[in-house]
C-alpha cells in the first residue's frame, strides 16, 4: 500500500471476482424451551459449495441444504476479509432467513415461509471466523433467537470450510496481473 501498511488482501485482488469449490462440514447444537421441557437437536451436513471473493475482500459461501419439513435452500454466508467478525447468513427457499452475527451485538433479522411472516432477534454470544479465500478454515457461530425479547432457541453453529483444487480456470485469467 502506498503509505507503507501491509495490504489484507492477496495481490490478485486487483480485478473481478475469484470463486472456487469447498467442501462444507456442519456441525449444529441447538436447543429449545427450558428446564425438563429443554428439546435438544445435533445436526451434521457435509456437502459442496463455492466459495467467491471480490476485489473489496468480500467472501460469500453458497451451499445447498435439505432439512426435513422446510426442504431445499440455497444458503450464503458472507463477510468482509476486513472485518471477519460481522457475519451475514442468508437462507432462500421455501423458509427464508436473513441472519447477521456480530459477538456481543444483537441484530433484527426475519423468517419467511409460505403460510406466515415473522421478526426476530439474534443475540451472538460469540463469532470466531478463521476463514480465507486461500485456505478455507473454520467459522463458529454461537448466539440465542429471541422473540419479543424472550429467548426461544440456543444454537451453536460450526462450519469447516475445505477448499476443492484451485480457482476457477475461467475466473483465474481475468484476475493475473
Amino acid at each position: 500500500m502506498p503509505d507503507g501498511r501491509k495490504s489484507v488482501y492477496p495481490a490478485c485482488f486487483s480485478i473481478f471476482m475469484m470463486k472456487r469449490r469447498v467442501k462444507i462440514k456442519i456441525l449444529a447444537a441447538i436447543s429449545r424451551g427450558e428446564g425438563d421441557e429443554t428439546e435438544k437437536d445435533n445436526i451434521r451436513i457435509t456437502g459442496d459449495g463455492v466459495m467467491t471473493c471480490d476485489k473489496q475482500g468480500r467472501i460469500e459461501i453458497r451451499y445447498d441444504e435439505v432439512m426435513g419439513e422446510d426442504g431445499p435452500a440455497v444458503n450464503t454466508l458472507s463477510f468482509d476479509m476486513a472485518d471477519r467478525g460481522v457475519v451475514t447468513l442468508i437462507r432462500e427457499g421455501v423458509v427464508s432467513s436473513v441472519m447477521t452475527f456480530s459477538e456481543n451485538a444483537r441484530y433484527g433479522g426475519n423468517y419467511h415461509t409460505d403460510f406466515a411472516a415473522f421478526e426476530f432477534t439474534v443475540a451472538t454470544r460469540r463469532v470466531s471466523n478463521t476463514v480465507t479465500f486461500e485456505n478455507g478454515g473454520r467459522l463458529l457461530l454461537d448466539y440465542n433467537t429471541e422473540i419479543q425479547g424472550v429467548a426461544v432457541q440456543s444454537s451453536r453453529f460450526q462450519f469447516d470450510i475445505m477448499c476443492v483444487g484451485r480457482v476457477c480456470e475461467q475466473d483465474a485469467k481475468k484476475i493475473k496481473k
